[in-house]
């Protein structure tokens, strides 16, 4: 697959079967992460990966998911739950280029997981206090954000803007996922 088509189909993920991702995936993910690039070559970011059963049972509650769509919806339910995480920690003390360090590091993770079929939700709504006793967060450490990861069980497309133009992804009846996305005109200037 050509990496233009594996970023159309890194779509956001909230339904998952119940398969476990295996960790040498894991492992591969948190990897990439660790060695993108990154400002001044700081390094400042830590990857905490959950995959125990138990460990994912206890972040759940600590997420807060499509906060556009009703929770009957948008938040996975028993038996649709991502099957592991990567939590994102940023130092207390960190640098002006912190959020995008960030943004590559979960980028890059979520595009790996993609590779191999690994569907992703990037999550900043947490209960960082409740999310804090589930896991062990290291000293001078801060949750930034959460990956979600698990095999999805759903589909989500890219389609082109209604006429009213709204940017509001929807649902169809299968809870299917779509995403509408402005046109190439509207958003690319070559000059």
């Amino acid at each position: 697959m050509d990496l233009h088509k594996l970023y159309e189909g890194c779509r956001t993920y909230r339904r998952f079967k119940q398969v476990p991702v295996s960790d040498e995936i894991l492992k591969e993910i948190a990897e990439t992460a660790r060695t993108r690039s990154c400002a001044m070559n700081g390094q400042i970011l830590k990857f905490l990966v959950v995959s125990s059963p138990e460990t994912v049972e206890k972040i759940q509650p600590c997420l807060t998911w499509a906060a556009k769509l009703s929770k009957e919806i948008g938040t996975p339910k028993e038996g649709e739950q991502p099957t592991a995480f990567i939590i994102l920690l940023e130092p207390e003390k960190t640098h002006a280029f912190a959020d995008i360090d960030l943004g590559i590091a979960i980028d890059a993770m979520a595009i790996t997981a993609w590779s191999h079929g690994v569907g992703s939700c990037m999550l900043g709504a947490i209960n960082k206090a409740k999310l804090a006793e589930a896991v062990s967060i290291p000293d001078g450490f801060g949750v930034r954000m959460v990956l979600a990861l698990g095999y999805p069980d759903h589909k989500s497309t890219i389609v082109d803007l209604p006429q009213d133009g709204s940017l509001s992804y929807y649902v169809d009846e299968n809870r299917d996922y779509y995403v509408p996305k402005k046109s190439s005109a509207e958003v690319i200037t070559y000059t």
